[in-house]
């Protein structure tokens, strides 16, 4: 049996972009939390970097 990782780090760190309301990126509710869609996969942040979901 394999397990998946179902949080995977993206290449992007907070410092390169930020995410936010006025990014131009769309948003999108995510459980408690809102991912943005980025290059076709949704970010979410997670300390200094996004995990892509």
């Amino acid at each position: 049996m394999t397990t998946t990782n179902e949080h995977a780090t993206a290449e992007h760190t907070v410092t390169e972009h930020e995410h936010g309301p006025n990014c131009g990126h769309e948003a999108i509710k995510h459980e408690d939390h809102m991912d943005y869609l980025h290059d076709g996969h949704r970010h979410a942040v997670h300390g200094g970097h996004y995990d892509e979901h």
